[in-house]
């Protein structure tokens, strides 16, 4: 016997997915506007649950649906990277700086080309876990052993010198910040693989009675939540160093554990906090713009209207960092719709038009500081 399930309380839905991005961001932005370096920990898990779920959401949806066509692709990349595209062009900042995007788009190539593969063998009982094995066996020899597989692969796009973001240089860089959570997205995609066993068995469980329903989920929360509890009392009390280290190996730990709690009833389940939902749906937008709106100096200094009148000055830069998050989130999406719909001519005729007209304005620019033209006096 099997409970009945829907779209609204099943495990991992929509809507409470939204809603755990949602307070992951507020308390990331927090941390950076305190300056909250006690809680750096902490963070970091968030960090390696978004990098989870870039894995566990995009595996799902191409094992659904099956596509793999280039404008699926490319709207997916424009979802993660026409809004930070633009402010590097306009700051003249490193892609690098918003760590978060280059993370992302990265795990998503990762899954993509898992899943790609061979997608026809794809719903055969072995053929998708040979992959995530090859997969495994990858990114241990990349991350965690000394073969050189990473500098050999990442070194034509990076380099030693120190920019904006990145002290030590883009490849130190970035091998810091992939090391963190390299093994985040594949976990989240044997999540995804086995998802129908982990619904069965809540489902399968809420069909007897109250009294062994609730036996067997409270004996499944005491070992995780001992488990849980070692965690806390050992890697998460670590300095901030140390921590790091351990992160890769130990971060999902919080993860699943949260994941059970939060999908315990099918009451549970059902309900979201609305405000929380809506803030997961722009974390991209608003993780963006903290470097710009919410502080100034990319990220580094507080945005200040109101001087000698902190609280007043926090609400109202707050306002209007979620106002303009909010816009960029709804043009991103059109623009999106717009100019990358499911026509594969339609997206190519679409780039190389914005490629052409990007590239003219760099001519411009170029001409005019060329010609000395480029002073606040000269256009006036």
């Amino acid at each position: 016997k099997v409970a009945e399930s829907s779209p609204e309380n099943e495990i991992l839905n929509r809507y409470q997915t939204e809603e755990w991005k949602g307070w992951m961001q507020f308390t990331f932005l927090l941390y950076h506007y305190m300056h909250a370096m006690e809680i750096y920990n902490g963070i970091r898990v968030m960090i390696t649950c978004y990098i989870w779920m870039t894995g566990f959401g995009n595996f799902s949806f191409f094992y659904i649906s099956n596509d793999y066509s280039l404008p699926r692709v490319l709207q997916m990349l424009w979802r993660l990277n026409f809004l930070v595209f633009f402010l590097c062009l306009t700051h003249g900042n490193p892609y690098i700086l918003y760590y978060i995007c280059p993370l992302h788009t990265y795990f998503f190539f990762m899954v993509y080309a898992v899943m790609a593969i061979g997608k026809e063998k794809n719903y055969t009982r072995w053929w998708i876990r040979q992959k995530l094995g090859v997969l495994a066996l990858v990114i241990y020899l990349m991350w965690d052993c000394d073969t050189g597989i990473f500098e050999q692969i990442h070194r034509i796009f990076l380099s030693d010198e120190p920019i904006a973001g990145a002290t030590l240089g883009s490849n130190w860089e970035w091998y810091f910040r992939s090391y963190l959570d390299h093994w985040s997205t594949l976990l989240g995609m044997v999540f995804a693989l086995n998802f129908p066993i982990i619904s069965l068995f809540f489902r399968k469980l809420e069909a007897r009675s109250e009294h062994r329903q609730w036996m067997g989920k409270v004996a499944v929360a005491a070992g995780m939540l001992f488990v849980f509890w070692v965690w806390v009392k050992g890697p998460l009390m670590y300095s901030k160093v140390a921590y790091n280290s351990t992160n890769p190996y130990f971060g999902f730990i919080p993860l699943v554990t949260y994941i059970y709690l939060r999908n315990l009833t099918p009451r549970l389940r059902s309900y979201s906090m609305e405000l929380l939902h809506e803030i997961g749906k722009t974390t991209l937008e608003t993780y963006l713009m903290q470097h710009h709106i919410w502080l100034t100096s990319n990220s580094k200094t507080i945005l200040v209207f109101l001087p000698g009148w902190p609280r007043v000055n926090l609400a109202l830069v707050t306002y209007l960092y979620v106002i303009f998050s909010r816009k960029l989130h709804k043009l991103t999406l059109l623009l999106r719709g717009m100019l990358l719909p499911d026509d594969q001519g339609a997206c190519i005729n679409s780039l190389v038009g914005m490629g052409v007209t990007i590239a003219g304005f760099y001519c411009t620019a170029f001409l005019l500081e060329g010609l000395d033209m480029t002073s606040l006096l000269t256009v006036g």
